[in-house]
């Protein structure tokens, strides 16, 4: 074993084991707020919901990657490798549904009170929930075809035009059912991406309007404190961006291994990872961001 495989391989249980960790926290915060009887914000079930979409990531995508590159292998049947590939991608859509719509329940938030802008925020409020299950709704739907052509390993390991994953491998569909199944994966992620990126640049900018205009105040007050919107404004902002990069990065490298059929092995171990980084890193900066969090769970 060389250096680099320990330390991709140490590299995947801290990855693993932080965001688990992490997630499991922020759930336990809210379950223990609703548990005492304090006032639930709005943004907390949709955080919960982006919470488990995380964890089940990490658990169906993350520790099954983490035990191939420690060597072991053929530890998925069939059955077993149909169910953890569809919830993988059943997470992974929920994890960019759920954060496009905090997005947008935030974009609605900060917006100016007028008639308009009003209304749109009382009837959100009051669809919250039934956003959050539409979001489960949808994916669980999605994603039933994931399962078709994914295999067990052993099944399918000598025959010709099939795709190896380490522990699973798929059989390579047709042309027209190639374009048909990219298509219907490929189409959501691009709508949901593109109102996080327009709720995101509309939130950017009613910030930068209201800095302009509190700038005065600000330095008369001698004080630089942001106010609560503004601060969890931040923090979607930022969660947001890191969800967009790590699934542009993720995208490059998946079409990359689809074009050249047979990717190298480094190649599938380094697109898991980034694939991992966002449900890592979203309980972290949700942690470090209000450091509440962790306090008052434990």
């Amino acid at each position: 074993m060389t250096l680099g495989d320990l330390i991709l391989k140490l590299l995947f249980v801290v990855q693993t084991g932080i965001g688990v960790l992490g997630n499991t926290v922020l759930l336990l915060t809210y379950a223990s707020t609703s548990y005492t009887g304090q006032a639930l914000r709005p943004t907390h079930l949709i955080l919960s919901n982006l919470a488990v979409a995380n964890f089940l990531v990490l658990l169906f995508k993350g520790i099954p990657q983490m035990t191939l590159i420690w060597g072991v292998t053929h530890t998925l049947g069939k059955t077993g490798c149909k169910l953890v590939y569809y919830i993988h991608r059943m997470a992974r859509g929920l994890s960019l549904c759920t954060t496009c719509h905090l997005s947008s329940f935030q974009a609605m938030t900060i917006s100016p009170g007028t008639g308009r802008w009003m209304k749109l925020k009382d009837r959100a409020l009051k669809n919250n929930g039934f956003s959050c299950s539409l979001c489960w709704v949808s994916n669980l739907l999605i994603n039933i075809f994931v399962p078709v052509h994914i295999e067990a390993l052993q099944h399918i390991h000598n025959s010709t035009g099939t795709r190896n994953y380490g522990l699973c491998s798929s059989k390579t569909p047709g042309t027209s059912s190639a374009v048909k199944y990219t298509t219907l994966m490929t189409f959501p992620d691009i709508v949901f991406m593109g109102l996080m990126a327009g709720a995101s640049v509309y939130m950017v900018l009613l910030l930068l309007r209201h800095h302009r205009r509190v700038r005065h105040i600000h330095t008369l007050s001698n004080s630089h404190r942001f106010s609560p919107e503004a601060k969890a404004t931040q923090t979607i902002l930022l969660l947001a961006s890191t969800f967009i990069f790590f699934y542009f990065v993720d995208s490059i490298l998946t079409i990359y291994s689809t074009v050249y059929f047979k990717s190298p092995l480094w190649l599938q171990h380094t697109t898991t990872l980034l694939t991992s980084c966002y449900p890592t890193l979203s309980p972290l900066i949700l942690m470090i961001r209000d450091p509440r969090v962790p306090s008052f769970c434990f």
